[in-house]
Formats: structure tokens, C-alpha cells, sequence
């Protein structure tokens, strides 16, 4: 790691430091009989996740998410990886649902993995495709039968937080060649955070996981 990347790494540690004890008195007014409703998401809103994929060199990263513009329709962000590498736009619904991806994919969304409002015990389909136009005729579909399953306590490196877990599970299908499985995505959402604090996808040959490491929303 050079110095500038532990230099950033060190001010996102203190800023989250900061936040834990707040985010910690806030915890306990999350009701769970109350819907988790849309997320107001505004400019300048930012988070810093934890990346592990072992597909990846090194298999851990650390990226940031700033909002640039928010409308009715959509969420538009910068993402950038430590040490100011790897900057991109990307795309989500206002439920973040991906449209348009770091890494170039583009999604065509049917139905989302998280459909406000959230309450435990509710369950919805949900189904998308996507695209990666960089890497020739990439292109698969999922579907998933998603659960709120309910409140649980979590702890990542941002702090410990009451989050609401979403699991959502079905298939991927490869449209462009011969390949299908099962897949399951988990989401440990927080409406302070108006994210997830933690994810993963997983399936039968891969797992990607992201862990909140810091966050200042508005």
C-alpha cells in the first residue's frame, strides 16, 4: 500500500470513528413494525466499501461511491478506488438497483432486488439482465425469489449497526452460451446509511462480499 492510499485509508478510519457513536444511539429506534421507506438520497452522499472477490488482484479493494446527481428516476455517482485509481460513473435506480455499472455493464432492470417499502416477512419477485459491452456478447439473466427476513444486529468495519436482511434467491442464466445455476444475494440494508452496511452475491462457483468501511450522508 503506498502512502497516499494509507493516508486516505487513515482520514475514512477517523471520519467513520466519528460516525459509530451516532450511528450506535440511532440503532435502537429502528421499529420493526415500521416500513423502511425509499431512501432520500442527496448529493454529495457518499460511502466506502470493502471489496473481497478472489477472482480480483489483490482480491481486496477498498472504493468510494459520491453522489453527483439525483432525480425521481435515478442515482448518478462517481466511484474511485484508493489512492484516487479507477474513477468511473455509475448508474442506479432510486431503489439501487444498477443501471449502468463501474465496470461498464448495463442492466436491463424488470424487477428490483430491493422494492420499497421494506417489512419483514414480505416477498417479491425479482428478475434483471445484463450486459458487458467491453467484453464481446456477455450476457446473463437472473431471477430471484427475494425475503425480508427481519432485523439483526451486524458489525462491519464502519461500526455496529441494526440492519434489515434481504435474501434473494434463484438462478443466473448465460444467454450467450450454455451455462446455469443457482445464485443467492444477501443485503443487510440500514436506512440511516440509506445503503447496505454489507453484501453478498454468491453462486456455485463465486462469492463477493462489501463491507461498509466509512459513510457521511446528509
Amino acid at each position: 500500500m503506498s502512502a497516499a492510499d494509507f493516508l486516505r485509508l487513515a482520514k475514512w478510519a477517523a471520519w467513520a470513528a466519528l460516525f459509530v457513536c451516532a450511528t450506535c444511539a440511532a440503532q435502537p429506534n429502528a421499529k420493526s413494525d415500521l416500513p423502511v421507506a425509499l431512501p432520500d438520497v442527496k448529493v454529495d452522499d457518499r460511502w466506502v466499501y470493502r471489496r473481497t472477490d478472489k477472482r480480483l488482484k489483490p482480491p481486496t479493494q477498498i472504493y468510494e461511491i459520491r453522489v453527483t446527481f439525483v432525480d425521481s428516476r435515478a442515482i448518478v455517482a462517481v466511484t474511485e478506488g484508493s489512492g484516487g485509481k479507477g474513477q468511473s460513473d455509475a448508474t442506479w435506480t432510486r431503489e439501487w438497483h444498477s443501471a449502468v455499472s463501474p465496470d461498464g455493464g448495463v442492466i436491463e432492470m424488470e424487477k428490483s432486488l430491493l422494492q420499497f417499502p421494506l417489512v419483514p416477512g414480505r416477498q417479491y419477485q425479482a428478475a434483471w439482465e445484463i450486459r458487458r459491452p467491453t467484453v464481446g456478447t456477455f450476457h446473463v439473466r437472473h431471477e430471484r425469489r427475494v425475503t425480508v427476513v427481519g432485523w439483526e444486529d451486524i458489525e462491519v468495519p464502519a461500526g455496529k449497526f441494526r440492519a434489515l436482511k434481504i435474501q434473494a434467491d434463484g438462478y443466473f442464466k448465460r444467454l450467450d452460451r450454455t451455462v446455469q445455476d443457482e445464485a443467492r444475494n444477501t443485503f443487510w440494508y440500514v436506512p440511516q446509511v440509506k445503503r447496505w452496511v454489507k453484501s453478498v452475491y454468491q453462486d456455485v462457483q463465486l462469492e463477493v462480499v462489501e463491507e461498509l468501511y466509512f459513510y457521511r450522508v446528509q
